[in-house]
């Protein structure tokens, strides 16, 4: 009876969207309290609430909702997906799932992940982030990239014989671009970084033989190491081309803190009492330990604003305000107090906020202080998606996409159910980097746990003070 099911809480979902007397975008984007009353209020919306907005109801004299058909539709096929879907989902693998030429930039794109299943969308962090880098789509090390990436894990998780020549190929292929176009992958790279970026492509052509020992072997927990170190030097590689920051960012916004670059973050919790552990999958932790990585390339405003705080050490002793396996949410000062500021305060005195910033992949530069949908874009893609398991995003009011300020969560879903493209987070909010190691902790942060350390262990120097 699934699919009758599925009909009916469709047809449910989108005759509550129509109705009106009630708003199902309203109720869907109604999670995260910016006001402290209402901070640990539950929701009353009829489904899992999908947005960590800071509002749960709207202020006098607010803008009338608007009523948005491609929402509504979109919100009533997760609605029914969110109940008949598979439960979250904490992989045991310690990498997340496994690359993207579906994602791959330029020639080297096959396909687009727009409305694929969602065993098409990227869910590795890593990979998001270098298919985010700014180089040059028609370098051959992105078709390097993409044979190592998707395709290799499509052919390895086939359950056929046939997949140990096809990776054995695929490894080929990438070691025959490294190899052989070795001067042109080096042509997008700056002049006094050519020598160290050489030396890193003979360590991946040694990787890759490596590896297509291994996959003769049959060895697939081995193969995924080779085949990650081999991808994190492409990776090493492709940050070398970037000469500069590659676009100039609007005027207007000089007075706040600017990442251009990236920066990585290394991130310490606790448990309140000291007697309580973290237990993931049985397995006791002291503390959760995460790295960040947080990109100032597609978020330089958000990235800034952020790794500004966590060096000034605004995050250090903060609990966890929300945990309820769908965000992970932190960043206001005073959750417990009305009449105090709940974000950072310039020195003006006033309120610090930072506009909605969200970089489409089709773009040459960020979207600034409005959603995609209401920029007549609603089907595009941001080039860091809501499909990773910890994706890091900022909180922010449903009716103000501009009034974020030190408030960020990190997004729980399944990425099953949040495939990028295909649901009302991509594009509404400001994603800024991803955890990248520690993920599996995610799971058993709750609401109480205390950041004892958060702090910049690489790209400070990307770090523009506000003017």
């Amino acid at each position: 009876h699934r699919p009758l099911l599925l009909s009916l809480l469709l047809s449910l979902s989108l005759s509550h969207a129509f109705s009106p007397t009630s708003s199902f975008l309203s109720s869907s984007l109604s999670s995260v309290s910016k006001t402290p009353a209402l901070r640990f209020k539950p929701t009353n919306a009829r489904l899992p609430t999908l947005a960590p907005t800071m509002s749960e109801k709207r202020p006098e004299g607010a803008t009338p909702l608007k009523f948005k058909p491609v929402s509504a539709l979109v919100n009533g096929f997760l609605a029914a997906s969110l109940i008949l879907g598979p439960g979250l989902q904490v992989f045991n693998s310690p990498f997340i799932s496994a690359g993207g030429d579906a994602y791959a930039q330029g020639a080297t794109s096959r396909k687009s992940t727009r409305g694929a299943p969602s065993t098409d969308a990227n869910k590795d962090p890593e990979s998001v982030l270098r298919l985010a880098l700014p180089i040059p789509n028609g370098n051959p090390i992105r078709e390097a990239q993409a044979s190592l990436e998707m395709s290799l894990d499509k052919a390895l998780r086939e359950v056929r014989n046939e997949k140990w020549s096809k990776a054995a190929s695929l490894n080929r292929k990438a070691y025959t671009i490294i190899a052989s176009k070795k001067n042109e992958i080096l042509k997008d790279v700056p002049e006094d970084r050519k020598s160290a970026a050489a030396t890193i492509l003979e360590d991946i052509a040694k990787d890759l033989g490596d590896l297509g020992t291994t996959i003769e072997n049959k060895d697939q927990p081995k193969i995924e190491r080779d085949k990650q170190a081999a991808l994190r030097k492409i990776g090493m590689v492709e940050d070398l081309m970037v000469a500069e920051f590659p676009y100039k960012i609007p005027k207007e916004y000089d007075n706040l803190p600017q990442l251009k670059g990236r920066a990585i973050i290394k991130m310490t919790l606790k448990k309140a009492d000291p007697s309580n552990k973290f237990d993931v999958d049985g397995k006791i932790y002291d503390q959760a330990d995460f790295t960040v990585v947080v990109d100032g390339y597609t978020a330089p405003l958000t990235g800034g604003n952020f790794v500004e705080l966590v060096n000034k050490g605004f995050y250090n002793g903060m609990k966890i305000q929300r945990s309820d396996g769908f965000v992970i949410q932190t960043g206001d000062p005073n959750p417990d107090d009305e009449d105090k500021p709940h974000g950072v305060v310039g020195k003006d005195g006033q309120l610090r906020t930072v506009p909605l910033e969200v970089f489409a992949l089709e773009d040459q530069k960020p979207t600034y202080e409005v959603t995609l949908e209401d920029d007549g874009r609603p089907l595009a893609q941001p080039k860091l998606p809501f499909s990773v398991y910890g994706t890091l995003g900022m909180a922010r009011s449903e009716d103000n996409p501009n009034d974020a300020s030190s408030q960020w969560f990190f997004l729980l879903f399944d990425p099953e159910l949040t495939t990028a493209g295909r649901n009302l987070m991509d594009g509404r909010f400001s994603t800024f980097g991803y955890v990248t190691e520690g993920n599996r902790l995610l799971s058993n942060i709750e609401v109480g746990d205390v950041i004892t350390e958060a702090k910049v262990i690489s790209g400070i120097e990307n770090l523009q003070a506000p003017k």
